[in-house]
């Protein structure tokens, strides 16, 4: 085993005087345009140029989620510096129809190691894992189902690695990576309907928790923990 990199990451907690209970992409990308809203000229929290409405297409160094009723935001390399750096309580956000205010925020600030394993390490999807686009998806669903996860288990390997890759994290070795259990699960995402995956997967990466990987990371998708 040796470790490839130790990245600053914060994680931030945010809870109302009671918890707010709804679909997790759906919460997660009402949190994440509340936030931008607040911080519009900084495009670590809102993924776009600050002037026009182009796309930054990169790995989010900020990236919101939900859990419990609470709203969660993670921030990788300066996202994290910047994280941890605001005063959250009392902030109000209008999330969907709703109107709350921060009553606590928990802030957690700490170095996540990444590296390469001497075993198969298994990682739990706390989120479903968003690895089909509408193109590859018909694609699949032609496929026989020994080829369906081939498939899969191959496009779980490019997306820890493209998430990887936008951390700057260099990883020198092969990776392996396989799903040990699967469910689907329906999502959306900018009004598309897509495919989610739940379960866990076996790598012989090390990741660490809240680390995220497939499509839509910052609107709370692929979100994994280590079991």
């Amino acid at each position: 085993m040796h470790i490839l990199a130790e990245l600053p990451m914060s994680t931030v907690k945010l809870a109302w005087a009671s918890p707010l209970h709804g679909r997790i992409g759906n919460s997660a990308r009402q949190l994440r345009g509340a936030i931008a809203l607040i911080f519009p000229d900084n495009n670590l929290f809102h993924q776009h140029f600050v002037t026009g409405k182009k796309t930054l297409y990169r790995y989010p160094l900020i990236q919101y989620r939900w859990d419990d009723g609470c709203g969660l935001i993670v921030g990788w390399l300066a996202g994290a510096e910047v994280l941890s750096n605001i005063s959250w309580l009392e902030t109000e956000l209008v999330l969907g129809t709703k109107k709350v205010c921060v009553s606590d925020a928990l802030i957690k600030f700490e170095k996540a190691a990444f590296g390469v394993a001497d075993r198969l390490n298994r990682y739990n999807l706390r989120s479903p894992l968003i690895l089909f686009n509408q193109n590859n998806y018909k694609a699949y669903k032609k496929m026989s189902p020994p080829k369906r996860r081939d498939e899969c288990d191959r496009l779980l390997v490019a997306q820890i690695l493209t998430a990887l890759r936008g951390l700057h994290v260099d990883f020198d070795a092969r990776l392996y990576a396989s799903f040990i259990s699967t469910r689907t699960f329906p999502c959306r995402h900018k009004e598309q309907k897509l495919i989610g995956i739940t379960g866990r997967f076996a790598t012989n990466a090390i990741l660490p928790n809240g680390f995220a990987i497939g499509h839509a990371v910052s609107h709370g998708y692929g979100w994994i923990q280590k079991g």
